[in-house]
């Protein structure tokens, strides 16, 4: 008879304790917390650390994942690359997208970001939300999430949590 309320009370204390911690993460100094499980951050380019779910998975086979590109205050300053410039450089020095996507808009670190989504074909069908988000410092942060169809509705919720726990 104890035996099931003890069984109930660890289950209850496992998926609140998963759900009170997620896993976090850091990219450029920007931590974040989500649920389900990253792999590390590796370089992904000049500036540019990515990470992907299943953390395990090879390259093409991931569900998600999420690259982050940074851009010192001099380079987006005054007479530096635009929003739309810096959307544009991660689209294809990173995602292998051209053309643009439909503008999207979420909160990062309590102030607007604008972004796309849009879809891709190389080197698989995708989806990817873009967004610019400013620094402190100036400096700025594309971030993007590139997700297989069929992982739409959990990227979705990985994109909030990210939007939600998002701090320098």
């Amino acid at each position: 008879m104890k035996k099931i309320p003890l069984a109930l009370f660890l289950a209850l204390a496992a998926a609140a304790g998963f759900a009170a911690a997620g896993h976090a993460l850091e990219m450029h100094g920007l931590r974040f917390a989500v649920t389900p499980e990253f792999s590390a951050p590796v370089e992904a380019g000049l500036d540019a650390l990515r990470v992907v779910h299943p953390g395990d998975a090879r390259p093409g086979t991931e569900k998600m994942s999420i690259t982050a590109v940074r851009f010192p205050a001099e380079a987006v300053g005054a007479g530096g690359m635009s929003d739309a410039e810096l959307l544009d450089y991660v689209k294809t020095a990173f995602l292998a997208a051209t053309g643009a996507g439909k503008p999207v808009e979420r909160v990062f670190l309590a102030q607007k970001a604008r972004g796309e989504a849009l879809e891709k074909t190389i080197p698989v069908p995708a989806r990817a939300e873009l967004y610019v988000v400013a620094l402190k410092a100036g400096d700025k942060v594309v971030l993007a999430f590139v997700f297989g169809p069929g992982f739409a509705a959990q990227a979705g919720q990985v994109i909030h949590e990210v939007a939600e726990s998002l701090s320098e």
